[in-house]
């Protein structure tokens, strides 16, 4: 049904292409900082009844949690709703305080409706329609008649008429209910995909996640505690992060200065929280909270008490056991603190804690567990995604995929294991991404015969199967709307035009931008959460760059009609950097964003494809070539300083292969 939408809007006028581009920046632009969305992908089926029918489930609920201070701005969004007669349609949302609001009621008339997705916003420029098709988009909360009822165990409608004046105000932790009814027989609907909630308050939203298992340590040379790693999974954070805390509960040890203990983010992002600190004094029971605005570190010498202290570092050269090797890169002693590490970064996903004893003749535990407390909200000024990280450890796979059989051949850049999975077939295009939002990239193709988009879902080993574009269009996958998740998306050169399919609504957002002829470039170029629409023109070798917002625009000379566009962060300062490698004399051209200066360096010759990515998880777009006519990668480490041990060459795929990443 995606492939039909877009088909047929492609004849709609501009008027109105504009002002649906126009309503979905002023979504963007509205939304405040501190905003967490909360989800039922649940299937609500709305059943029909002579009368009145209620819906399975009823009510179908999403409990909020973890959020500060009151709201002060509530949306919700249907997902996928079908109907055969959406006037019947009545919605009712109740609050955890039993504040309610009719969110429609009455409204888009006897047309079928399918695949609609539809969010309630007070700030949306119109209502519903009385007796007309409901279409996907952003509208006011709508009751055009009067008298609705709804079966208990749902309240009394109340005569409130906008989220504000039903929800502003209230604490919004605890169970969301919408009840749905079909008001009148014959018909009936299905939301297939749930519904959402997008909670704003006045608080920023830290939030503390915990594992109380206990933590045991070995005693010996670099020996791993058990479990190694111990994990926390956090969710439900909007925004980078802006400040972090780390908690180790009841730390017992007979040599303290032998512990080792490293945190690693979602984003792959690391620090040694603790390492040759705390002496020799036995430690029984202590806690500490590592906090960049502690009074001080933990004693060389001891003792380690009860504190809340910044991460300690005494040491150099540490390395934990099958965590670090082949391209150890461990931030210098006493020079890392968790805000250079982690602000700017995703807070969503897996944050694992890894302990090691690096002596003998001393063992303990940490038998309270740990947390970990977040506050997010900010913007990404540290690189959010590392493409073709497949093991979600910060660093770019090694990667390639083979379009003669859909194999995916990715060497772990981890443990440098083999892997080859099979996912897609002759004639797929390769779209990697982290559609999911797990931290880790997805395999995914899209099917251009079909127009399908095809994505194994690394976080639950499913698969999604989603109808978007149409076969002349150029697959552009990237997170255009700052969920923390890649979007399906589309450029058609023949409109010179975006498609994408918003992940965290569901709904469409069409931009149009550049001229047919133009080659689409992905990127964050001017650093904001979501990224900008931009394109590289051959024509005459310039970059034109709108803004995510869509309130400026700017365009750069940079590149020659036979140059390849490879865009990347190249200065770790959270913006992509516009690059382009020229393949008649092997040289990139860079212009960096953190300065304005231009940088060139010779990595590669003719013939090479150009597949920069971040090898070394140090936060910079590494200069990398793969030489299919000898099965040849070639990576100049940006981490390491130049020399021999900056140049990393493996032996991966065959000439017929694609290699991965590329721009």
């Amino acid at each position: 049904m995606r492939k039909n939408l877009i088909i047929r809007e492609r004849s709609t006028s501009r008027t109105f292409i504009a002002q649906l581009v126009s309503l979905a920046l002023i979504v963007a632009l509205a939304s405040p900082a501190f905003a967490v969305v909360f989800s039922n992908p649940a299937s609500i089926t709305v059943n029909d009844a002579t009368t009145v029918g209620t819906s399975n489930p009823y009510p179908a609920t999403i409990n909020v949690s973890g959020l500060i201070g009151t709201a002060t701005n509530v949306t919700v969004t249907l997902n996928n709703f079908n109907s055969t007669f959406s006037d019947d349609t009545d919605i009712l949302l109740v609050a955890p305080n039993g504040n309610n609001l009719i969110l429609m009621s009455d409204t888009g008339g006897s047309d079928d409706i399918t695949n609609t997705y539809i969010t309630f916003d007070d700030a949306a420029a119109t209502s519903l329609p009385d007796s007309t098709k409901l279409l996907s988009g952003t509208f006011k909360p709508t009751n055009i008649g009067t008298g609705d009822t709804f079966p208990a165990p749902a309240p009394a409608p109340s005569a409130n008429t906008t989220l504000a004046a039903a929800f502003n105000g209230i604490d919004p932790n605890g169970t969301w209910s919408m009840y749905v009814v079909d008001d009148l027989g014959v018909d009936m609907g299905v939301f297939g995909n749930g519904w959402s909630i997008k909670v704003t308050t006045s608080g920023s939203p830290a939030t503390t996640f915990s594992n109380e298992t206990a933590i045991h340590g070995g005693d010996g040379a670099r020996s791993r505690a058990t479990p190694y790693a111990s994990t926390i999974t956090a969710s439900g954070l909007t925004g980078a992060i802006t400040d972090i805390n780390v908690t180790l509960t009841n730390i017992n040890h007979l040599n303290p200065d032998d512990l080792d203990i490293m945190l690693i983010g979602p984003s792959g992002k690391r620090i040694l929280l603790l390492s040759d600190a705390g002496g020799t004094t036995d430690v029984i029971n202590q806690t500490l909270t590592f906090d960049d605005a502690g009074a001080a570190v933990v004693p060389d010498a001891g003792p380690l008490v009860t504190a809340t202290v910044r991460p300690t570092n005494f040491g150099t050269g540490e390395t934990l056991p099958d965590l670090l090797p082949p391209y150890p890169n461990s931030a210098t002693a006493g020079t890392a603190t968790l805000a250079s590490v982690f602000n700017g970064t995703e807070g969503n996903g897996i944050w694992r804690l890894y302990i090691v004893d690096d002596a003998t003749t001393s063992a303990g535990d940490v038998s309270g567990g740990w947390s970990i407390d977040i506050t997010a909200g900010g913007t990404y000024g540290a690189k959010r995604f590392t493409s073709c990280d497949f093991n979600g450890d910060g660093k770019t796979d090694v990667s390639i995929f083979r379009p003669a059989d859909g194999n995916w051949w990715i060497r772990n850049s981890s443990t440098y294991g083999n892997s080859a999975m099979k996912w897609g077939n002759l004639g797929d295009a390769a779209v990697p991404g982290d559609y999911d939002g797990d931290g880790k990239t997805d395999l995914a193709i899209y099917r251009a015969s079909n127009n399908f988009w095809i994505v194994l879902n690394s976080s639950t080993s499913t698969a999604t199967f989603t109808q978007w574009g149409a076969s002349a269009d150029s697959a552009i996958p990237a997170d255009y709307d700052g969920d923390g998740k890649v979007d399906i998306a589309i450029w058609r050169s023949s409109t010179a035009t975006f498609w994408v399919r918003q992940s965290l609504t569901g709904s469409a957002r069409i931009v149009k931008w550049g001229i047919p002829g133009d080659f689409p470039v992905r990127g964050y170029f001017e650093g904001t959460n979501g990224a900008d629409f931009a394109v590289f023109r051959p024509s005459n070798g310039t970059w034109y760059i709108l803004n995510n917002a869509g309130s400026s625009s700017r365009e750069q000379p940079w590149g020659v009609s036979t140059d390849t566009a490879v865009p990347g962060d190249y200065d770790a300062d959270g913006k992509t950097d516009i690059a382009v490698f020229r393949p008649s004399d092997g040289n990139w051209y860079i212009l960096l964003s953190s300065s304005g200066a231009a940088v060139i360096s010779h990595w590669g010759q003719g013939g090479d494809t150009p597949v920069p990515g971040d090898y070394d998880g140090d936060s910079k777009v590494d200069l990398a070539v793969w030489r299919s006519n000898e099965s040849g990668w070639y990576i100049a480490n940006s981490g390491t300083p130049f020399g021999a041990a900056a140049i990393r060459i493996d032996s991966w795929g065959t000439q017929s292969d694609i290699g991965l990443p590329y721009p």
